[in-house]
């Protein structure tokens, strides 16, 4: 934060491929932040066969991957850094609350593209003069609630997982609980084998707030043991369903003429089943939505996007919709046009109802076991990714 007034002080152009901080001690620095694509195969894998052209594209990823470190350059001595973001639409980049994956900094950061990044790129390489100004408030200490309910059933020491997160930057972002509250409803309706644990978890766009390892998720089933782990007294998860993104609308971005625009037809969906028996569950019963892609991927080499990343990590066999246009983290003012193709989401609804059903009736075994990543797969896609990532960079 910089207060009001901001901070005056010379612009210090920074290079991405290595950057040397402490050239910019007591400067705002200025680094460019390339906006790539990645290899579909080194982020999901496939339970068919591997479409190796396949490449993904998001604002979430070169954010991540690519943006500045923060922590080094306040280390350095850096009153403020901009990170001008290349190859990416203004519209597209606008309001992107992003990355949301790292903690409080304390050093006054802000994003730019298009003609703005041209010109600030421009002002850095001559060293002018320039005022940052980011004015904001921090509420340390403040609290959140992960709010969770129980539908029980007639073999309460097996449970069913339903999970979705509370907080979110638009109404595609935040909408995993709409389905939620119908699979309540349905719960409520009829009597079910296992119990139903739903969980609408705090923190996912403030994750090391909330968690020490892995998606926001993680702290509350390590605070509810008794729920899914399957020790002495505890009941056992035989089963996950994450529910996120719901009718997502796809966007078109053309980097040549920096326009970007919002479709008309559903964004093609993630869709993860983290086992082969819990895809070919869902394979049958999962709607055509009509986003010309209906393939049911696997967990990659190195993530595992969303909420059902925890339940994968604990081995819980899962079916998780994540699904991710590039305005996903962008801030959405409630009067601009809708993101949400409500048909699309009411038959992704009826799906995640006919799955809860189904999962209901298998035996446990059926579900089978979760895929594991190897240690080879996992080097083997780091090197890779970080091949890339330092091309992009020159």
């Amino acid at each position: 934060m910089t207060g009001p007034q901001g901070i005056s002080a010379p612009l210090v152009y920074v290079s991405a491929r290595r950057p040397k901080w402490s050239a910019a001690k007591g400067a705002i620095a200025v680094i460019e932040v390339p906006h790539i694509d990645l290899p579909r195969k080194l982020l999901v894998s496939e339970w068919g066969p591997i479409a190796t052209d396949e490449t993904l594209r998001n604002p979430v990823l070169s954010a991540t991957l690519l943006g500045p470190k923060l922590d080094k350059a306040r280390k350095a001595g850096v009153l403020g850094v901009i990170a001008v973001w290349r190859d990416i639409a203004p519209d597209n980049a606008l309001g992107q609350y992003l990355p949301f994956t790292q903690p409080y900094h304390d050093i006054p950061a802000v994003w730019v593209a298009g003609d703005e990044g041209a010109k600030v790129v421009a002002a850095a390489r001559s060293g002018q003069l320039a005022t940052l100004v980011l004015d904001a408030t921090l509420h340390p200490d403040t609290r959140t609630d992960t709010v969770w309910a129980v539908s029980p059933g007639t073999s309460p020491e097996e449970t069913i997982l339903l999970i979705t997160h509370s907080d979110g930057t638009n109404g595609v972002e935040e909408n995993g609980h709409l389905g939620m509250l119908a699979l309540a409803r349905h719960a409520v309706a009829q009597p079910h084998r296992r119990s139903y644990v739903f969980v609408l978890t705090t923190g996912h766009l403030r994750i090391p707030a909330v968690s020490k390892h892995g998606q926001a998720t993680s702290t509350w089933l390590e605070a509810h043991p008794e729920m899914w782990k399957g020790e002495a007294g505890q009941a056992r998860a035989v089963a996950g369903i994450a529910i996120e993104h719901l009718g997502a609308l796809g966007d078109t971005e053309n980097t040549s003429i920096g326009s970007y625009s919002l479709e008309t037809t559903p964004e093609p969906e993630l869709l993860y089943a983290t086992s082969r028996e819990v895809h070919d569950i869902v394979a049958p019963l999962w709607r055509d939505i009509g986003a010309g892609d209906r393939r049911i991927v696997a967990p990659g080499p190195v993530i595992h996007f969303g909420e059902g990343e925890p339940l994968f990590e604990r081995k819980i066999p899962a079916v998780a919709l994540v699904t991710a246009p590039q305005y996903l983290l962008a801030l959405r003012d409630a009067d601009t046009i809708t993101h949400v193709d409500l048909d699309a989401m009411v038959k992704q609804v009826e799906s995640f109802r006919d799955l809860l059903d189904a999962f209901d009736a298998t035996d446990t075994a059926a579900f089978g076991p979760v895929v594991s990543r190897s240690v080879f797969a996992k080097f083997s896609a780091l090197l890779q990714l970080m091949q890339i990532l330092s091309k992009a960079k020159k």
